[in-house]
């Protein structure tokens, strides 16, 4: 399925023509049983029918969230589903989120009864656009069912061309940098201590540090298994039954770190906000359709819209302390507003924006400028005007949210001035790492021992060459990611989310970059944006493929859909780039 899909459309996600039809392949696979329901039934718009099989009913309910590119499709009722290329099926369709700046469909439910037999697997098609009407067979309303005893998923070329957590780079696509692929891989599969070890923390150790379950949601992306679902899915059921307290009308929630009391007069405590990761139940939702994850990111989100102005006192604002305080309120922000574009919602992700260019335009160097002492007192002594490399990296990520989201033109300065900081100014002497803090008096972190830390990094060179097409950035970014995956040790919960959704985004950036206009476009600007479909030559059916299993290095397939080694790339020392 995964090489049908990839020979079918450039693996480019900036190189595509706009589609508005095509031909998906659902890969259907028993899962062996069903976990825990974690849905809430009576979501707005669905009728919740039994989900598994009762008196003289033999399938259970299969259920998927299906994205589609910006400017794709418009119609739910453009979407039908047949059996192989068989008869059409009854399907339930219900539109989960549109893009904002169009309307278009961003991801849709699609519902339907079916079951696997003996073999475990089977394929079913989706058919989108003008064609889908011969296809259309209604369903009587069902609710999502991403527990259940069959897990369907797309293909991996088809989650990075949608967009649906950002630009990807199917795993099995990655030549340039195949040790990273196996690290990361081996990196969760003998993690110590494992993910499941560990519990909230409101101090030290903490499970989700940098959004676990956007983490794994992101390596599901990039293969488009099964079991890398159930993966990502558990991680997210976990999140959002242990780490979220809601308010007694369910209006607003917050981090079970933040003490008791709070009230959205009051500014969350920085600790807590941290913690209030959005990212992964956005990815959550998108492909589940589960409402319960919606619910969690409209009321952090709505914690945050109203708590905005108690940040800022006449001492600070606290927002502008530090990067990430910034970067996790605009991400929560981005989230929410992803979900209900709403006038309020859409002014205070400007007003995080506006107060964020203003931010950077204080100072010359292009840093987000604050002092770090205030914000890691154990870290530096005395910084009044320096910044975190690692932490901008994060602020420019949710830029890139905003950006998908709005097409804010003033982004694109922001990210260009952001790495040429970087590159110029935040890097070690011998230019193999960043400093750990810039402009701290009482330690230059004039070392590269932590260069494993590159790979949070350089997804800011990665926005900049898909805003910008300057392969400048793409060289910097490479040159720097060749020492960081050298240098990566992803063997704790917190080091291994960290790597992997940073550096799963920079090779999806790398993909979008190859000219100014269609990288635009593919990341939302003004532009058209493009949308390709994972279409058979000639209308041929796409036959199925399995993803390298956890743990196993990722192979390529041939021309028989076989799967074939990938030929490792000779072996170079790692170069630091050059001085600009």
């Amino acid at each position: 399925m995964e090489a049908a899909a990839r020979d079918s459309a450039p693996t480019d996600p900036a190189r595509r023509p706009t589609r508005h039809q095509g031909i998906l392949p659902v890969l259907l696979s028993a899962s062996g049983g069903q976990s825990p329901k974690a849905g809430t039934p009576g979501a707005p718009g669905v009728t919740e029918a039994p989900a598994t099989a009762g008196a003289g009913q033999e399938e259970p309910v299969v259920s998927l969230g299906v994205p589609f590119p910006p400017g794709a499709i418009q119609d739910p009722s453009k979407i039908a589903l047949r059996h192989g290329r068989g008869k059409p099926v009854p399907v339930h369709v219900q539109v989960l989120a549109t893009w904002p700046r169009d309307g278009s469909i961003r991801s849709a439910l699609v519902a339907f009864r079916a079951k696997v037999g003996a073999k475990e697997q089977d394929l079913y098609q989706i058919i989108w656009g003008p064609e889908a009407e011969a296809n259309r067979r209604p369903s009587p309303p069902l609710a999502p069912n991403p527990d259940g005893p069959i897990t369907a998923t797309l293909p991996a070329s088809w989650y990075g061309q949608s967009l649906v957590s950002g630009p990807q780079v199917p795993a099995l696509d990655d030549q340039r940098f195949p040790k990273f692929e196996q690290r990361i891989e081996q990196g969760l599969s003998t993690m110590s201590p494992a993910f499941d070890t560990l519990k909230v923390a409101c101090s030290g150790q903490h499970r989700t540090y940098y959004d676990s379950p956007h983490a794994l949601y992101q390596r599901f992306l990039r293969y488009g298994d099964a079991a890398r679902f159930q993966r990502a899915r558990a991680e997210a059921l976990w999140f959002r039954g242990n780490e979220i307290r809601f308010s007694p009308d369910r209006q607003w929630a917050v981090h079970v770190c933040q003490p008791e009391g709070w009230t959205p007069e009051k500014p969350i405590g920085w600790g807590a906000l941290r913690r209030m990761v959005s990212q992964g139940l956005l990815d959550d939702y998108l492909l589940t359709g589960d409402p319960a994850s919606k619910e969690a990111i409209v009321a952090m989100g709505e914690a945050l819209r109203l708590s905005i102005p108690a940040f800022k006192t006449k001492k600070e604002d606290q927002l502008l302390a530090t990067e990430r305080n910034m970067a996790f309120t605009m991400m929560i922000l981005a989230s929410y507003y992803a979900l209900e574009p709403r006038p309020d919602v859409k002014a205070s992700l400007d007003e995080l924006v506006d107060r964020t260019v203003a931010w950077q335009a204080r100072s010359s160097s292009g840093a987000f400028e604050h002092d770090v002492t205030r914000a890691d007192p154990s870290e530096c002594e005395r910084g009044p005007k320096g910044a975190s490399p690692f932490m901008t990296a994060l602020l420019v990520d949710a830029l890139m949210d905003v950006h998908a989201l709005t097409g804010d033109r003033r982004i694109v300065g922001v990210v260009e001035r952001s790495a040429k900081w970087l590159e110029e100014q935040a890097l070690t002497s011998d230019r193999r790492a960043f400093r750990y803090l810039w402009r701290c008096e009482t330690d230059a972190y004039d070392d590269s021992g932590t260069a494993d830390l590159n790979l949070l990094v350089v997804p800011v060179f990665g926005a900049a060459y898909a805003l910008t097409g300057d392969k400048r950035w793409l060289r910097t970014g490479d040159q720097l990611a060749d020492i960081g995956v050298d240098a990566m040790r992803p063997r704790s919960p917190k080091h291994w989310s960290q790597s992997m959704r940073s550096f799963g985004r920079y090779l999806g950036y790398r993909a979008a970059g190859s000219t100014v206009g269609e990288a635009a476009a593919a990341l939302g600007t003004d532009e058209e944006a493009p949308a390709a479909a994972p279409q058979g030559q000639g209308g041929k059916t796409i036959a199925p493929s399995k993803a390298p299993a956890a743990g196993q290095t990722p192979a390529r397939e041939g021309a028989s859909g076989a799967p074939t080694p990938t030929a490792p790339a000779a072996p170079t020392a790692p170069t630091a780039p050059p001085r600009p």
